[in-house]
């Protein structure tokens, strides 16, 4: 069909697909280093591509859409998306350390699957045969909730300490996209029966294990 993949991997730096890292599968990728994320420079982000026109119009575009051969002459409308070397540097750093990242992040999610495993109507994160998560966070699906009661086990959560956050809503939900008509029943659905558990990289077994104390204290009330 002569279409352009982009693959959003901004919680995604490391996971694979069939074997492949994400990123270099489409057309380009693009990576969040936003400071919740598996890597971080505090802000700002990363496109990956092998198609050397697309990477030269992105590094155009970037620096203000400055011209090569006349200097601080703008052909066309560009943009401030430079990275600073601080930022460089924090990045880079955190790159040599990637693995060590995601075998934490993945035996964090190992503790609470062993912690709730005995929750009934409960999911967790899966993860098929052909991928390899870096688990970004801990998703925790409860099959009875709706938003009313998903927001009080989150209340009651956060009372104790323990902050959660929602899963995010439908796009088609947002006002500018209602208009093109497309609502998907999934996401419908499971936007409200959802909520992430507190994931920091510098999570504790016995902290996972209090965390999912509480979580089948709470449960009991919804």
């Amino acid at each position: 069909y002569s279409l352009y993949v982009i693959e959003d991997c901004a919680e995604a730096h490391g996971a694979e697909y069939k074997g492949r890292k994400v990123g270099n599968l489409g057309t380009c990728g693009v990576f969040s280093f936003y400071g919740n994320k598996i890597i971080t420079t505090g802000e700002g982000g990363m496109l990956t591509t092998n198609d050397s026109e697309l990477y030269e119009r992105a590094k155009f575009l970037k620096d203000h859409a400055m011209s090569k051969d006349r200097r601080y002459f703008h052909p066309e409308v560009g943009y401030n998306y430079r990275m600073t070397n601080i930022q460089a540097a924090l990045g880079l750093a955190q790159l040599e350390r990637i693995n060590e990242i995601i075998e934490k992040k993945r035996e964090i999610f190992k503790w609470y699957k062993e912690c709730l495993k005995d929750l009934q109507g409960i999911e967790l994160n899966p993860e098929k045969e052909w991928a390899k998560s870096v688990y970004w966070m801990v998703c925790f699906v409860n099959e009875k909730f709706d938003e009313e009661s998903r927001n009080e086990f989150m209340k009651r959560l956060k009372e104790k300490g323990v902050d959660t956050r929602p899963f995010f809503y439908p796009c088609s939900m947002m006002p500018m996209y209602k208009k093109e008509g497309f609502i998907n029943p999934v996401s419908y659905e499971i936007y409200k029966k959802g909520i992430n558990l507190p994931s920091s990289y510098n999570l504790k077994r016995e902290e996972v294990e209090w965390i999912s104390q509480r979580i089948k204290i709470f449960l009991k009330f919804i």
